[in-house]
């Protein structure tokens, strides 16, 4: 246990040494002050009861609860990126933590940052901001409640660490880096499109391929409930998405270890 604690000392120090780091742990944060002061500014502007207004508000929603797992995969990308980089899992697969460990340390702090990333965006957006999101003069975060949020994160968490190893395992430098991360960021964007009316019959299932997609749905349905029968239940819907979560996190895991000589 000791030895873990002392990695985690020496991560938090690397984080603090490093602004892009260190903007990258303030960016819940930032994008919590976005979701409080200027979201709710953008849809005062626009016409109650209207179309655009609805599906800004779903699209803006959807983006607030999907960009604080982007923004630690990122984090976590980069950071293994170093290792890959110096070449210093070398030396950490002589330690007793090994290089295997050291990796799965590394993966569960970025999946507590995620789930952490979400909550703060989520709750903070709710007690400080609920009535701006609002559809036909009622509230959407008003239908989640303590536990959607929770599973919600734990779940939606999960892509985190996916994402970090996958972006560092084809990625040879940080440049490459920045440009897979843009990439699959964009990527992981397109079950977005589940709001449209196209998609909320059996033709959702087409975007079941992104990971993502499974607990999104499951929230964005509690958000705004419908009555279509191809619909799962939200618990089915998350269930569904952590253990694809989980089958990608073990070929990520994989794949990062092949792709890497230590």
């Amino acid at each position: 246990m000791n030895k873990y604690i002392s990695l985690s000392r020496y991560e938090l120090k690397t984080i603090i040494r490093d602004p892009f780091h260190m903007f990258l742990c303030a960016f819940p944060f930032i994008l919590l002050f976005i979701s409080v002061y200027l979201f709710p500014a953008l849809m005062s502007s626009m016409e109650q009861d209207s179309a655009e207004l609805k599906y800004t508000t779903l699209i803006i929603l959807m983006i607030l609860v999907t960009f604080g797992t982007f923004i630690t995969g990122a984090m976590g990308s980069f950071m293994l990126l170093e290792h890959k980089d110096e070449r210093t899992l070398n030396t950490i697969s002589v330690t007793p933590v090994g290089a295997s460990g050291y990796l799965m340390f590394k993966l569960t702090y970025i999946y507590l940052l995620s789930v952490v990333s979400i909550l703060v965006i989520l709750v903070g957006t709710k007690l400080l901001a609920s009535d701006a999101y609002a559809i036909g003069g009622v509230s959407l975060l008003d239908n989640i409640g303590s536990l959607h949020i929770l599973t919600y994160a734990l779940v939606m968490g999960l892509f985190a660490p996916s994402l970090a190893l996958l972006q560092s395992a084809f990625a040879r430098n940080k440049v490459e880096g920045y440009a897979l991360v843009k990439g699959t960021g964009t990527a992981a964007m397109i079950p977005l499109v589940m709001i449209m009316d196209a998609f909320m019959d059996g033709t959702q299932y087409i975007l079941g391929i992104f990971p993502n997609f499974w607990s999104l749905k499951g929230f964005m349905l509690t958000l705004l409930p419908n009555n279509s029968t191809s619909n799962l239940s939200y618990t089915l819907y998350l269930i569904i998405g952590a253990l694809y979560s989980l089958v990608l996190l073990l070929v990520c895991y994989k794949l990062f270890l092949k792709k890497v000589s230590y």
